[in-house]
């Protein structure tokens, strides 16, 4: 190696070599007239990797990469300036002889006038570097990715929640001005949400309600809470309600159906229908159509409980006439029930087929040894009802001996025991009943005229039930209720051609015959409705016999068919027609019109 000139000059030129050895460099000199970059001292190692075996102490920029060319074109404006200045191109890569690739770096600087020009080749360290670098910089490409993707998803949830706030309360709207009473459950049980009609069906502010368990949080009676517990176990059958009752100043009847929340698996839905006006309703209807266990709405029956309720607010004796099975006993108990004895006892008594002295100790009592076999003082049933009410039934069938007796009790209101001398006062209302006519028996001489005339200031007379056949539908299915309890039967209803047949019967018996009768069927009955062949046989074989004055009622049949019914039975007659629908002729002609039946 020549030596160079100036602070340049090397005396120990191995020394130089083993520095450029250790810095792993190539030191290139740029020589002013050919422009060419040549090696001064050893080249390092990978040089020959990239120019090849040959003895190249040139630069041949030809085949080195743009990059270096680009960096050298041209006079360096570092080698314009002053000694001593420096600038690195940067790494770039090149091509080695064995397939692979090196990664290199120069350095232009400028010390005196030597313009010199550093090649070295990036180590494993380097390499590295970049893989760290690359690396992160991979990394900080995903971040981004990420949060462009949480910045989207974001912005999409913001809208979903805002289109849910939105629906959310626009259902809230919907629900407010349809007045519908909602309330939310929870998967404990607690309620998050209750309309403005819930609220006020409930009877309670907002403020108690919220976030309270539902049993804890709604007045209701202990029983009502079971099956609303069931419902809410069963929300998948949104057909499946319940009746309760909401305590409070103003007690409420409510229909109560609980759904499934379909965004919220575990959540309920609680839909309170106001039933309060229905339930009065029914029970005027049911007031009209029973009567202290009396059922019927016939205007019959209605005049009936009429004079039930006149009878009873004065203190006279009744008698009640009516044929054996009309309810006499019935009516005698409403009478006590209406009446101002209502508290003290009610006692029956029947007259039928008893002797003089066995009547005459039962109602008046005895003394120990009036008789044989009164080994003991007893009081009469005159005595046992005081203050309260003594029902006589089959009046008309007491012995004269014993009349006479009774129309004293009536007169002096005292009673004497058999054996005693002394008579005991009495304070009872007497309502008796009969089957006979006591007018006629007076005339026969069977019965007292004075009696007569003395129990019957006030009268009640009790129609068979032949005579208000329209009722027979409500008694039979109240028989069929109370049957069907005591016998843990389950019937529904009563079969229309059934119901028909006890229509069109007779009835001697009168209502308990047709207690009977029911009760036969319900034994009989295998199916859900009571079958014509389930009814006994004098009623099933008897011929029926169409009467133009009786209604026949078609349960679970349409308002069309039943009116082609009525004008069918009444052979077209409307005015028939109407009357055994219950309705007047304007209202059955319009409901003609208005389900397009032609009369003709």
């Amino acid at each position: 190696m020549k030596s160079w000139p100036g602070n340049l000059a090397l005396h120990n030129e191995s020394l130089f070599n083993a520095v450029l050895s250790t810095l792993d460099m190539a030191v290139f000199e740029r020589e002013e007239d050919s422009a060419e970059f040549r090696l001064q001292g050893l080249p390092p190692d990978w040089w020959h990797l990239w120019v090849g075996p040959a003895n190249g102490t040139v630069l041949d920029l030809g085949q080195c990469s743009p990059f270096l060319r680009d960096y050298l074109v041209g006079a360096h404006p570092i080698w314009e300036g002053q000694s001593g200045a420096t600038e690195k191109s940067g790494p770039w890569t090149e091509p080695d002889r064995q397939g692979g690739t090196m990664t290199l770096e120069a350095t232009a600087l400028l010390i005196g006038s030597k313009k010199l020009l550093l090649i070295e080749r990036l180590g494993s360290g380097f390499e590295e570097m970049g893989a760290i670098v690359q690396r992160a910089r991979e990394r900080m490409l995903a971040e981004e990715r990420t949060a462009k993707s949480y910045r989207k998803t974001e912005t999409r949830l913001i809208s979903e929640l805002e289109a849910s706030e939105r629906t959310k309360d626009d259902a809230l709207a919907l629900l407010q001005h349809l007045g519908l009473a909602a309330l939310v459950l929870d998967e404990r049980g607690h309620i998050t949400f209750a309309s403005d009609r819930g609220l006020e069906i409930l009877g309670m502010t907002a403020e108690a309600v919220i976030g309270q368990e539902w049993e804890q949080a709604l007045p209701l009676h202990k029983q009502d809470r079971v099956p609303i517990r069931e419902l809410i176990d069963t929300a998948s059958d949104p057909r499946k309600t319940c009746v309760a009752r909401i305590e409070g100043p103003r007690p409420r009847w409510v229909e109560i159906e609980v759904h499934g929340d379909p965004r919220h698996p575990g959540r309920h839905i609680v839909i309170v229908h106001d039933r309060t006006e229905l339930h009065a309703l029914r029970r005027v209807l049911n007031e009209q159509a029973s009567f202290h266990d009396l059922v019927g709405k016939s205007p019959t029956m209605l005049r009936t409980y009429q004079l039930v309720r006149d009878v009873a607010q004065v203190d006279t004796t009744v008698l009640i006439e009516g044929e054996t099975g009309t309810g006499k006993e019935l009516i005698a108990r409403a009478i006590h029930s209406c009446s101002g004895r209502k508290h003290k006892p009610f006692i029956a008594a029947n007259c039928a087929g008893l002797t003089d002295s066995i009547l005459t100790s039962q109602l008046f009592g005895h003394k120990r040894g009036a008789f044989t076999g009164a080994v003991n003082d007893q009081q009469g049933l005159f005595e046992a009802a005081e203050g309260g009410t003594l029902f006589l039934d089959e009046i008309g069938d007491i012995p004269p001996q014993v009349q006479t007796a009774l129309l004293r009790v009536l007169q002096e209101k005292e009673i004497t025991r058999l054996g005693e001398a002394k008579p005991r006062k009495v304070d009872v209302r007497v309502v008796a009943a009969t089957h006979h006519n006591l007018s006629e028996d007076v005339v026969r001489g069977s019965f007292r005229a004075d009696l007569l005339y003395r129990i019957r200031i006030a009268r009640v007379q009790l129609p068979p039930l032949r005579e208000r056949r329209e009722d027979i539908p409500l008694l039979a299915q109240s028989f069929l209720g109370q049957i069907c309890t005591a016998t843990g039967k389950t019937i529904e209803r009563l079969n229309p051609d059934t119901l028909r047949l006890l229509m069109s019967h007779a009835w001697p018996g009168n209502v308990r015959e047709l207690k009977s009768a029911i009760e036969f069927a319900v034994i009989s009955c295998k199916a859900k409705e009571v079958l014509p062949i389930d009814l006994p046989p004098e009623i099933n074989n008897a011929p029926v016999v169409p009467s133009s004055s009786v209604w026949i009622p078609l349960p679970n049949r349409d308002e069309k068919s039943r009116f082609l019914a009525a004008l069918s039975d009444a052979k077209g007659n409307r005015t028939e027609a109407a009357r055994r629908l219950g309705v007047s002729r304007a209202t059955f002609y319009r409901r003609l019109v208005e389900l397009d039946i032609d009369p003709r």
